[in-house]
C-alpha cells in the first residue's frame, strides 16, 4: 500500500459511513472471539487428557505471541497511517509497530489450535482469522506484508508443533 492508495481507502470509508461502522465493529469484536476461543480450546483438550498435544497448546500460543512481539520491536516498521502522516481509518491510540501483525498471528495460531479440537471448529476460526486479517489492512494499521508474514509464521509454527512433532 502506498500513500495514494491509503488516502483513497481512508476517503472511501469516510464517504461510506455504514461500511466504516461495519469495519469498526469487526475490527473491535473479532479479537475478542479469539480471546474466548483460546480457553475453550485449552479446556476441551485438557478434559480429553493432559498429553503431548495439550502441552503443545500451552507452549505454542505464548511462543508465537512473544516471537511476533520481539520481531516487531526489532524491525520497528511504522504503521501506514503514521508513515503517510495521515489519519487512521479507525482511530488508534497506540503508536506500536506494524510488522508483523500480532492480532493476525495470534488469531491464526489459535485457529490452528482449533483444528486439534475439531475440523469444523478450526475451519470456523480460520475464516474468522482471515476476516480479522482483512480488517487490519482496511483499517490502515497494517500493510499486506504484515498480514501475510503473520499468517505464514503462525501456520508454519502451528503445523510443526501441532501436526508434525
Amino acid at each position: 500500500m502506498n500513500k495514494s492508495r491509503y488516502i483513497k481507502l481512508y476517503n472511501w470509508f469516510e464517504n461510506h459511513k455504514g461500511a466504516k461502522k461495519l469495519l469498526e465493529t469487526a475490527y473491535k469484536f473479532l479479537p475478542f472471539v479469539f480471546i474466548l476461543a483460546l480457553p475453550v480450546i485449552l479446556v476441551i483438550k485438557g478434559l480429553q487428557g493432559i498429553d503431548r498435544e495439550f502441552i503443545s497448546l500451552l507452549v505454542v500460543f505464548p511462543c508465537v505471541f512473544l516471537g511476533i512481539t520481539v520481531m516487531r520491536r526489532l524491525i520497528k516498521r511504522e504503521r501506514p497511517y503514521i508513515k503517510y502522516n495521515a489519519p487512521s481509518v479507525i482511530p488508534k491510540n497506540s503508536k506500536s509497530y506494524s510488522f508483523p501483525s500480532r492480532h493476525t498471528a495470534s488469531a491464526f495460531i489459535i485457529a490452528m489450535g482449533g483444528y486439534t479440537v475439531c475440523l469444523y471448529f478450526g475451519i470456523f476460526l480460520t475464516v474468522l482469522a482471515l476476516t480479522l486479517a482483512v480488517t487490519r489492512i482496511l483499517a490502515g494499521v497494517h500493510y499486506i506484508s504484515d498480514i501475510v508474514f503473520a499468517i505464514f509464521f503462525s501456520v508454519l509454527f502451528g503445523a510443526v508443533f501441532f501436526f508434525i512433532i
